[in-house]
């Protein structure tokens, strides 16, 4: 600091200089904190995004008595369906071989497929071709999907550990407390035991589930 002539104090450009760059290496140290707050944001958000598929879903509310059966679409972004969730599901809808992740009940999550009948392996008798299955795993009750992860496949898929089951194979088996029901066969990952399968009708060209026995779809 020097004194200039009218007596006023005057910095020293070493001074204005020293000035200079104590405030940008604060700015820039400022910067350097902000970007690597975000690094950790990313990271843990990296983290916790899968995880948040092993954690399992609330259970389902299986309501019983005199509900509406008829199936509807599931709200399925990119999907040939996306644009009618919440509607009733036609059968005049579906091509062979397409399939659609539905609601049932109100509650029960369920993909229904009209499956080639030149490929099933099944003694049960569909009508025309189409077949429904509770898409929670037997495993851990995440929801499976038809064609989204594995479009190649022809197969129900579980993401949460790579379940996978075969609606063209539909099997006899049991639940953990010995009741017999058809289900769509496992072929891969840690499932369990078959997707309970969901039997349909279809009336005046709606496809309704038939509620024989809500507790085969009651594991979650």
């Amino acid at each position: 600091m020097t004194t200039d002539d009218c007596g006023c104090n005057k910095k020293t450009d070493i001074q204005e200089d020293k000035e200079d760059i104590n405030e940008n290496g604060l700015k820039r140290r400022g910067f350097l904190n902000y970007l690597l707050s975000l690094t950790g944001l990313a990271f843990f958000a990296s983290v916790l995004s899968p995880l948040k598929m092993l954690v399992p879903p609330e259970p389902l509310k299986i309501l019983a008595g005199d509900l509406d059966n008829t199936l509807k679409y599931a709200k399925s972004d990119g999907t040939w369906y996306s644009e009618k969730a919440g509607e009733e599901v036609s059968a005049s809808d579906f091509e062979t071989g397409a399939g659609a992740a539905v609601i049932w009940r109100g509650s029960i999550p369920a993909i229904l497929i009209k499956l080639d009948q030149d490929r099933l392996n099944t003694a049960v008798e569909l009508e025309q071709g189409f077949a429904a299955f509770c898409s929670r795993c037997t495993h851990l009750c995440c929801v499976a999907n038809w064609h989204l992860d594995r479009p190649e496949m022809d197969m129900i898929y579980c993401r949460c550990h790579d379940g996978i089951v075969d609606p063209y194979n539909i099997v006899e088996t049991e639940t953990e407390k010995g009741e017999l029901y058809y289900g769509a066969k496992v072929v891969g990952g840690p499932v369990p035991r078959a997707f309970p399968m969901i039997p349909v009708e279809i009336i005046d060209g709606k496809i309704l589930g038939v509620p024989s026995n809500l507790d085969l779809y009651n594991y979650c």
